[in-house]
């Protein structure tokens, strides 16, 4: 058999998981095959691509063991009916931190795009007749050359895949081009007459020609119907049944966009919130960002900065007024962010007077946005989705993004009952915030955290007195319940540090 493209001889520098995975499923003698798209298969097996691998029944669970053993994780698609015999996992690789995507069928659901339309009994043809493609089990390509035909004849007969078709017939002719290449068309005719009589050989030559050549949209539509026509007894639904998963398909689309979410999967273990925690200079907004992207490509996944939380309708007056209070008169604004460098490192004696009682109602008031905006990601993450958490509040006096009032006995009078109530009401508010799921606390030396802190090119830099006292905090943070806490040293490389990050992830998850 002629190998090209996909099966090109050239070594494919592959994650080291997929070779790890296709071994023990080799090893287990389990009958898979990689089942479609073989024309990308060098991309699945990079990892940049879906891996598609259809198991035989009777080997399920030995494949399902193989799977959970190399530590992958079943996902979901949310706001979409499960479909049986098909599921999601996802492996995390040690080496690349690529998230390796098995697609896993036990029976052959194709057709439209959006919607699985139409399940044939193809299982035996596609692991009867195959080959070997750096180790994983590849369907000939005259077994593929059918699906390929079959299911690209159902898209052009959707609409929706229609317009999604535009503009990628030089593809589809790439792939059916290479598919031709090695495939014997007669014996693909044998396996319709076998598998799917309802197709004889004439239609399935004409629909090669129409999609091998450069016909009109028009001319493939109307053979497209011919075909969804004879293909009629293999629809996995009936009309109504069919159109309200698209209805449910396009309801959730529309509702996953309206909540900013680029993508809709969900991991099967449920939703997490992710604290990542740091003092200046460790490197905490790039392994935030880096973080929502590499999860954020896959999983529903949102970002939230706990330092600076958005008013709610019943603080967004206060805020105004505090606001308004700080530009009038700065010197009673009860600003209030100075630590000291004494030995204990304790927070400085609170203002007194009025700007003692403004700090106490900024502080409650930044208390009760923080607490409003953290109930609400956990609600989040009880539905499903993954946030991340710039930062997240400890219960340390003074610490960052954590309770700011000091206990203040000598206050006489009113004004000091007052101070006292409002220190009482922020405290109780941070105890009510519930505990992130993993805490990652990054941490460098001092000595390298005065460095960036001096090689950063922007006005206002923190003084070393000051990175010093919130190292220290930081080193002491802790939140009861935290599930999983991790110390990750930020002094290693940048690529070692997302790496290590992603790793300690993909455990607690």
């Amino acid at each position: 058999m002629t190998k090209t493209h996909a099966t090109s001889s050239a070594t494919i520098d592959l994650p080291h998981l997929i070779p790890k995975l296709i071994e023990a499923l080799n090893e287990k003698n389990i009958r898979y095959c990689h089942w479609k798209s073989n024309f990308s298969l060098t991309s699945a097996l990079a990892g940049d691509l879906d891996l598609d691998l259809l198991v035989d029944r009777s080997d399920l669970t030995n494949a399902l063991n193989v799977l959970t053993s190399l530590g992958f994780k079943r996902a979901f698609v949310r706001n979409t009916p499960e479909i049986p015999g098909v599921s999601h996992y996802y492996g995390f690789d040690p080496d690349t931190a690529i998230l390796i995507h098995v697609h896993l069928f036990t029976n052959v659901l194709t057709g439209e795009s959006f919607v699985k339309s139409h399940m044939f009994p193809f299982e035996n043809m596609l692991l009867a007749d195959g080959y070997q493609f750096e180790g994983i089990r590849v369907t000939s390509k005259s077994a593929e050359l059918v699906i390929f035909i079959v299911r690209h004849m159902i898209k052009y007969g959707s609409l929706l895949d229609i317009i999604y078709l535009i503009g990628k017939s030089e593809e589809i002719k790439a792939e059916l081009l290479w598919l031709l290449d090695g495939a014997d068309i007669d014996k693909a005719t044998e396996y319709l007459a076998e598998y799917c009589p309802v197709v004889d050989s004439d239609l399935f030559k004409q629909c090669i020609q129409s999609l091998s050549l450069n016909t009109s949209m028009l001319s493939r539509i109307l053979l497209a119907r011919k075909m969804r026509r004879r293909l009629f007894i293999y629809k996995r639904n009936s009309f109504f049944a069919h159109h309200r998963s698209y209805g449910m398909f396009l309801s959730g689309y529309i509702f996953q966009r309206m909540r900013g979410l680029r993508r809709n999967k969900m991991i099967e273990s449920g939703g997490s919130v992710i604290a990542i925690l740091g003092a200046d200079a460790t490197g905490k907004s790039t392994m935030v960002k880096e973080t929502k992207r590499w999860l954020g490509s896959v999983f529903a996944t949102r970002k939230v900065h706990a330092g600076r939380p958005p008013s709610t309708l019943m603080t967004a007056p206060l805020n105004l007024i505090l606001q308004l209070i700080r530009r009038l008169k700065p010197g009673i604004s009860g600003q209030y962010n100075a630590p000291a460098t004494n030995e204990t490192n304790a927070p400085e004696k609170p203002p007194k007077g009025i700007s003692a009682l403004l700090l106490g109602v900024r502080s409650v008031v930044l208390a009760w946005d923080r607490r409003a905006l953290l109930l609400k990601v956990h609600r989040w993450a009880a539905n499903g989705q993954i946030v991340i958490c710039d930062r997240y509040p400890s219960e340390i006096v003074g610490a960052m993004d954590s309770p700011r009032l000091q206990r203040a006995p000598g206050m006489p009078g009113i004004i000091g009952k007052i101070y006292r109530r409002l220190e009482s009401m922020e405290k109780r508010l941070y105890q009510q915030i519930p505990p992130p799921d993993v805490a990652l606390k990054l941490h460098v030396s001092v000595a390298t955290a005065k460095q960036r802190n001096n090689d950063r090119n922007k006005p206002g830099k923190e003084t070393d007195e000051y990175l010093e006292y919130r190292h220290s905090l930081n080193r002491k943070w802790q939140k009861p319940g935290t599930q999983y806490m991790y110390d990750v040293d930020t002094e290693q490389t940048l690529e070692a540090t997302i790496l290590n990050v992603k790793k300690n992830i993909w455990e607690s998850l």
